[in-house]
């Protein structure tokens, strides 16, 4: 096992020791707090104020609060050392900079100004307001799986296309783009296959720009000129913050690809996936610290979906290998299994069989399943013995196998069946692990709505986050029937997983391209949303932590190439739901 510090940069320890020193006498306790006021001083209420703290503060990075209808805010703990603090609201800009008091006796007034120009402001998901739908759903679901688009860096790419002279604009730009098309593929093939001996697959893959002459005509089209103004884009339902609400920001330091996040142990810590590693990182979300540990398996593993387990301990499914791990995060020890088929062939495990409580769940024999996004299966893992084995799914009707992944896995509380969706042939299914045979399967309209990560409730409704299309879908396993497809609040948001939160009674929307988390309430069919403090938001899943009722997730940029932020957050929506639950125990 190693250990690191993220609140350090390393050097010579004399000198590290003497900085640490200063900034303990620099910094002392204090109390922030004001209140956010417009050009005329009136309130604005629900701003997000976030609060960048000093080397010598223990926690979180970055904590962020919101102000209430009066236009004040204040953070609950003393701060040991500020080094900034931001006000962020979606049609509004600060002033001027804002200093925190040192003693932190006078209350801070940030002022704000409203701007006419979002860009800066707005998601990544703004930008894609303007593109037909099913040509947005295939875009979003070829380019958006990795990291946000339009992302700073592809703006700024478009304003070099624009800037450069020539006669024919239009062919400039297809010309262009295709050539970022050819290089995301390549960097695809590299990342995807890098742990395969004989080299990186053939760019035609799942997870490559398939539709690459398509995608290159849809960026040449509607990712025109500087790409520095923008306007008109809103949340798309309520905001769902108020004055306790808190968000703790916790950055992974170092070269890292972070996916997943769970809350796990005594003392309390954040267990974060590498991918691009064999690495788990663990962060003390008291004191900040944070260090990591190495999954023990040979070659490349890449810890990758991550699944708690009903005993507190860890389930980890791998990026590259066939490799399953279990963390005991009490007694810190191992056990993996290296899983084939019964044919000997390698299995592409992405989610573990959970149920509504988003723990791992066995069947009626103990048995583990899987989704096997490699061999478009289901399959099982026999813990005890460690066989495994697999069962292809049927072909959907009208459907080409492009892009076919079985991907997202939930278990039914009878633990007799698992449904799953099919991220590239816009379906979803059932499969009976008692009588081993594929049952319910249901053809979305469009193949490119894309249908990812699952969840489901304790009376069995399943529900389907489309990638793609941006919708959610709300589906009766019991009887088969469909209840409902609900248009997230912004279509272009890239949903890539749902939570069902068992005490609260509603749903929590994970999402890849908005910089935000949306709340489905399945009683009155409405949706909420939750800003996120900074842009590159990208987010796979989030974890309800069972004691406290926190949103437990991460800034999930894939691959070292991304300029994303590379953070685990804790998110406290701010009512007090879990209060009780966390009494009785």
């Amino acid at each position: 096992m190693s250990a690191i510090n993220c609140k350090s940069n390393g050097g010579v320890v004399i000198a590290a020791l003497l900085g640490i020193l200063h900034a303990m006498a620099a910094f002392a306790d204090v109390d922030v707090s004001g209140r956010v006021v417009d050009l005329n001083g009136a309130a604005l209420a629900q701003a997000m104020v976030s609060l960048e703290t000093a080397s010598s503060h223990a926690g979180a990075d970055v904590i962020t609060v919101f102000s209430d209808a009066d236009g004040h805010f204040r953070f609950p703990e003393p701060i040991n050392g500020v080094d900034s603090l931001t006000v962020r609201a979606l049609d509004h800009e600060m002033l001027r900079p804002v200093e925190v008091p040192a003693d932190g006796n006078a209350e801070i007034i940030v002022v704000m100004r409203r701007r006419n120009n979002q860009a800066d402001v707005a998601p990544a998901s703004a930008w894609l307001a303007g593109i037909d739908r099913e040509d947005k759903a295939l875009f979003i679901r070829d380019c958006v799986g990795c990291h946000q688009v339009p992302s700073t860096e592809v703006r700024t790419y478009a304003g070099l296309i624009a800037s450069v002279p020539t006669g024919e604009p239009s062919e400039a730009r297809l010309q262009s783009w295709h050539s970022i098309v050819q290089y995301m593929n390549y960097i695809s093939s590299w990342e995807f296959g890098r742990a395969n001996p004989s080299g990186p697959p053939d760019p035609e893959n799942a997870y490559s720009v398939g539709s690459g002459e398509a995608i290159a005509s849809i960026m040449a089209e509607h990712f025109v000129g500087a790409m520095d103004s923008l306007d008109g884009y809103e949340h798309g339902a309520p905001l769902i913050v108020n004055e306790d609400t808190r968000i703790l920001e916790y950055e992974v330091t170092g070269t890292n690809a972070i996916r997943e996040a769970v809350l796990l142990g005594q003392p309390r810590e954040l267990w974060l996936a590498d991918v691009s590693t064999n690495r788990m990182y663990a962060v003390d979300i008291a004191s900040g610290s944070q260090r990591f540990v190495e999954v023990p398996a040979e070659g490349d593993m890449g810890p990758h979906s991550l699944h708690r387990g009903s005993d507190g301990s860890l389930w980890i499914a791998p990026f590259f290998s066939s490799v399953v791990a279990h963390f005991d995060p009490v007694r810190e020890t191992w056990r993996t299994w290296d899983t084939t088929t019964i044919d000997g062939e390698p299995i592409g495990i992405h989610d573990l069989s959970f149920g509504h409580e988003h723990e791992v769940l066995t069947d009626k024999q103990g048995y583990i399943w899987y989704s096997d996004i490699g061999n478009n299966a289901v399959g099982y893992l026999d813990p005890e013995t460690g066989a495994a084995e697999t069962f292809r799914a049927p072909e959907v009707p009208g459907r080409t196998d492009r892009g076919a992944a079985l991907y997202g896995l939930v278990m039914t509380s009878d633990r007799e069946h698992i449904w799953y969706s099919q991220l590239g042939l816009g379906s979803f299914g059932s499969f009976n692990v008692e009588t081993r045979e594929f049952e319910a399967l249901v053809r979305l309209p469009m193949v490119d709505s894309g249908p990812r990560r699952l969840t489901i409730t304790e009376n069995d409704i399943l529900y389907v986050s489309l990638y793609g299309s941006g919708q959610l879908v709300e589906y009766d396993t019991k009887s088969n029937t469909q209840i409902g497809v609900y248009d997230l609040p912004d279509t272009a948001s890239a949903p890539y997983g749902a939570t069902w939160d068992p005490v609260r009674g509603v749903l929590w929307i994970a999402t890849s391209n908005a910089d935000a988390i949306y709340r489905f309430d399945p009683r009155s069919k409405t949706f909420g949303v939750l800003p996120l403090p900074r842009s590159g938001a990208f987010l796979r899943m989030i974890d309800i932590d069972p004691q406290t009722g926190m949103l437990v997730t991460s800034y999930g940029n894939i691959v070292e190439f991304v300029h994303g932020p590379r953070m685990a957050l804790l998110i406290d929506p701010g009512d007090d739901a879990y209060d009780n639950r966390v009494a009785d125990r």
